[in-house]
């Protein structure tokens, strides 16, 4: 049947039609969803009332209650909230599978020992390597945020000049800013329409973002409403302090850029010489696994192989 080149392409063509209204639809879904959720909002909002409302958005972004107050079950579920993606039960379980069987399936070329050893590697591998994405969407989160918020201050410092109280700035600041800073700062300008003071916003923001220089901003607004002053003026050093650091930033990852990248060499390094070895010479590690001690010689160099990486990096690793 494939012989006949007509009824092939005719087949490809049906699957990339199926495959372009599947996504389509999954898109439209995602749309109809925001949409129906903006509407229970709205109706949650005027049934019982702006408080209940704020709350039900919180609890979506993985956060609840209001004033900075958390109803998170331990700090996992707060670092997965610092992410900016939405998980249920469901995907993170499935997620954790699926990388377990990646850490099963590499096991079976990189460990030939025990099962129970490898079962053992695969679970190590599933909850560390979902641990090092989420804290690496966690990290792009909160690099993008902070590169937005001196900007994002310069737009507040500039409403205020122009006479505009500092809850319509920081809603300005929610609709000429993109996300993460724009979503971030429309859930503050949100929560202070729905009553609540701009400290513990900013506190709440925190909460859900992660960034140090929040807490900066926090700092400097609670000063100027106890102590008066010109808060534009305070913005503006602020925003300007704010480039300083992230120019100190980049000072220090230049500088310890060769530690870093040595971190890295000693980590990969033992497995590519493994088997560049096990290429050249097949039979070179039989003895090793004939021995009976493979497993616990292995095990013994990943563990002095991750506490050295460790030490490097802490080496390296600066507060700033």
């Amino acid at each position: 049947m494939f012989d006949n080149p007509y009824i092939f392409f005719g087949l490809v063509f049906a699957a990339a039609l199926l495959l372009v209204d599947t996504i389509f639809r999954a898109i439209g879904s995602i749309r109809r969803s925001n949409v129906e959720l903006a509407n229970r909002l709205e109706k949650i909002r005027k049934d019982k009332g702006a408080e209940v409302a704020f709350a039900e958005l919180l609890k979506r972004r993985g956060l609840s209650g209001r004033d900075g107050q958390q109803d998170l079950g331990n700090r996992i579920n707060q670092f997965i909230a610092q992410t900016g993606r939405e998980y249920s039960k469901t995907s993170l379980v499935f997620g954790l599978v699926v990388l377990c069987l990646i850490g099963f399936v590499l096991a079976q070329f990189m460990l030939p020992v025990d099962l129970l050893i490898q079962v053992a590697f695969s679970v190590l591998f599933g909850f560390l390597a979902g641990f090092l994405i989420l804290s690496w969407m966690r990290q792009r989160r909160i690099k993008i945020f902070t590169q937005q918020l001196a900007p994002a201050l310069d737009i507040i410092v500039r409403s205020l000049r122009a006479g505009h109280p500092l809850t319509t700035a920081i809603a300005l600041v929610s609709r000429e800013m993109p996300d993460p800073i724009g979503s971030e700062f429309g859930i503050v300008s949100d929560q202070m329409t729905f009553g609540s003071d701009i400290e513990q916003a900013m506190l709440s923001m925190y909460d859900r973002v992660g960034a140090t220089e929040i807490k900066m901003v926090t700092v400097s607004v609670s000063v100027q409403r106890s102590t008066g002053g010109n808060l534009a003026e305070i913005v503006e050093n602020l925003a300007q302090m704010i480039r300083d650091r992230q120019l100190i930033k980049a000072k220090i990852k230049a500088i310890s850029a060769e530690g870093r990248i040595t971190a890295w060499i000693m980590l990969f390094f033992p497995f590519g010489l493994f088997y560049m070895i096990k290429f050249l010479v097949p039979t070179y590690f039989d003895m090793v696994w004939e021995s009976g001690y493979g497993g616990m010689i292995v095990g013994i160099c990943l563990i002095m192989i991750f506490f050295g990486m460790l030490i490097i990096r802490r080496l390296v690793n600066f507060d700033y």
